[in-house]
């Protein structure tokens, strides 16, 4: 099967976008190429290379940008970027196919992204929200504490950044991708004042916007906070479960591996 073959069967079972702009497609490696495995990840770091390379995979799924900026233009950094030369020619050396998928996964009905995380942890039974974007929950009760430690250790994160009353008993959870400093910074904050949202786990934050309004509302002792686990993190369990999914899609012609990206950030 050619590396063209599976990105034809992912588009297939993809919404169709039409004319539409995306951020999705190659950024490496030649799709004619015969496929030797599959590698998913949320984002295409130099170690998930390596990775990719010593399992004997030649094409790598990836959701986030791969040069750094969304659309993975590359203009500004051939010839200029000493991480950029290194990275492309790791990959061309080996013979690595990079594909992304960003926008088709997300448009998928429900979105192909929030479906994972919600699967990866096992809260399909407390979905109370949407179910095209699955995003707001009800579990068991538990504390703030306790519920940050599970996603410690589902996401196998280094560290949690936690703002609220870590004591706090709480049952309403919403995944938010984006707490940012901008005419709509209101939103997410009115979010969290809701009586059936205790929690947002958001993607990115600001730390004068709502992350400076839970701190308040924990220090007044409301049962309101923010896990903030990072947006690669996240979105990596959504990836995870595209491995599941994309073997059945090639027959399990070759092996599909997931390979997380891993939380970036180190903490002293």
């Amino acid at each position: 099967m050619k590396i063209k073959e599976v990105i034809e069967s992912i588009l297939n079972y993809h919404p169709q976008l039409g004319n539409s702009i995306t951020c999705d497609g190659y950024r490496c490696g030649n799709e004619q190429d015969e496929v030797t495995g599959i590698v998913t990840t949320c984002c295409a770091s130099v170690d998930v290379i390596r990775q990719a390379i010593r399992m004997g995979a030649n094409l790598i799924i990836c959701h986030e940008p791969v040069f750094y900026s969304h659309y993975d233009p590359t203009d500004w950094l051939e010839g200029k970027n000493h991480v950029f030369d290194a990275k492309k020619k790791l990959c061309t050396e080996n013979g690595i196919a990079i594909w992304r998928d960003h926008d088709h996964i997300h448009a998928r009905h429900p979105d192909g992204i929030n479906e994972g995380i919600m699967k990866e942890l096992g809260w399909e039974q407390y979905l109370i929200g949407d179910p095209d974007r699955p995003s707001h929950f009800h579990i068991p009760q538990t504390t703030v504490r306790t519920l940050a430690l599970m996603l410690k250790e589902k996401v196998q994160l280094n560290g949690v950044r936690i703002v609220g009353n870590l004591d706090a008993q709480v049952s309403y959870v919403m995944l938010y991708y984006h707490i940012l400093a901008n005419g709509d910074d209101f939103i997410p904050t009115e979010l969290l004042n809701r009586d059936d949202v205790d929690v947002l786990i958001p993607g990115e934050m600001v730390d004068w916007t709502t992350a400076s309004y839970a701190r308040d509302a924990g220090q007044l002792g409301m049962k309101k906070a923010i896990i903030n686990i990072g947006h690669f993190n996240m979105e990596e369990l959504g990836m995870k479960y595209a491995a599941t999914w994309i073997s059945k899609l090639i027959n399990n012609c070759v092996p599909v591996t997931f390979v997380p990206s891993a939380d970036m950030y180190q903490f002293l």
